[in-house]
């Protein structure tokens, strides 16, 4: 449902085994129905560089707030 919000809010997917993964735009996660894929942005200019595959069980908690994300 983050994703698909209008307007786009960045949040923060924290994992169980403590990874964080800040989603800044809409197209950087897509939510399938066993997994999620992020993908990483590395550099300033924002083209995605490489994806990661996540188990949406290991996904623990959102975080919404904007200085989480900044």
């Amino acid at each position: 449902a983050e994703v698909r919000r209008t307007p786009f809010q960045p949040f923060r997917l924290v994992l169980a085994d403590g990874a964080k993964y800040d989603i800044h735009h809409a197209d950087q996660c897509m939510v399938m129905k066993k997994s999620v894929m992020i993908g990483e942005v590395p550099d300033a200019d924002g083209f995605i560089e490489w994806t990661i595959n996540i188990n949406c069980w290991n996904v623990i908690r959102i975080e919404k707030d904007r200085a989480a994300c900044a």
